[in-house]
């Protein structure tokens, strides 16, 4: 991060935990400043641009992010969000401003091209369970449903450690949401097509397996077995190692 850069959060808690920087490798997470009013205005313009420039780009849409610790997530979490202001307290109010930039980007570049990423459940970056967790998506899915966007993307990552998503709370949201639902974490072909019969979602998304199978889509038409050789370690490394050099399977 350049040097003097403000770190903005919900509010003043501190993530446990490091992050690594270029600069100075491993370093503890620091105290954020708590947002102004001034600062969410201005950040919701910076979602409403990014959306636009990704339309000029000829994107399809454009996929906010409120899972994985994020900015949109910190808001939901009374650990991360302890304001006393309209956006911090009840359900309602941690809810506010992702349903503010929501609704800002959807009538920036249409609700047909927006989508949003959640996980409930999810304990990345320092965001523990806590006990307004089922009450907080219930109505936030409720309330997204009015927006009318095209679809929830809702991430499971007990496969890497964080706790499941109970099965209760995707019925839920699959209930409260009338458009596309789309289910990711840890799924392979047989799990991905029982989900979608049993009509917990419309779609699955893979990640991972993208990575060492190149090929994952004919891999499943074909039933052809998936490499099972992920280099997790070199995630986020700066050349092609772990990206793409991965073979394709061969007949």
């Amino acid at each position: 991060m350049p040097e003097g850069a403000r770190v903005l959060a919900p509010s003043a808690v501190k993530a446990a935990g490091q992050m690594w920087t270029d600069a100075k490798q491993l370093q503890d997470f620091p105290v954020p400043q708590e947002m102004t009013s001034d600062d969410l205005l201005h950040t919701k313009a910076e979602f409403v641009d990014a959306s636009k420039n990704a339309m000029e780009a000829e994107f399809d849409g454009v996929e906010l992010h409120g899972a994985n610790g994020y900015l949109l997530e910190q808001f939901l979490s009374p650990v991360s969000n302890i304001r006393k202001d309209v956006y911090g307290g009840s359900v309602e109010n941690r809810c506010r401003f992702v349903l503010e930039v929501i609704t800002a980007v959807a009538e920036s570049i249409g609700k047909g091209k927006t989508g949003i990423r959640l996980s409930p459940y999810g304990v990345a970056s320092d965001m523990p369970h806590y006990p307004e967790i089922d009450a907080t998506y219930k109505y936030l899915s409720e309330r997204i449903n009015n927006l009318g966007i095209a679809y929830i993307h809702l991430v499971d990552h007990s496969a890497m450690g964080a706790p499941v998503v109970p099965i209760e709370i995707k019925k839920l949201i699959r209930n409260n949401f009338r458009n596309t639902i789309i289910l990711s974490g840890g799924y392979d072909k047989d799990k991905a097509e029982d989900a979608i019969q049993r009509g917990l979602c419309d779609l699955v998304a893979f990640g991972r397996p993208f990575i060492n199978n190149p090929d994952l889509v004919e891999r499943f038409r074909n039933n052809w077995p998936l490499s099972q050789d992920l280099k997790m370690d070199l995630f986020y490394t700066a050349d092609e190692k772990g990206y793409t050099d991965y073979p394709f399977y061969l007949v």
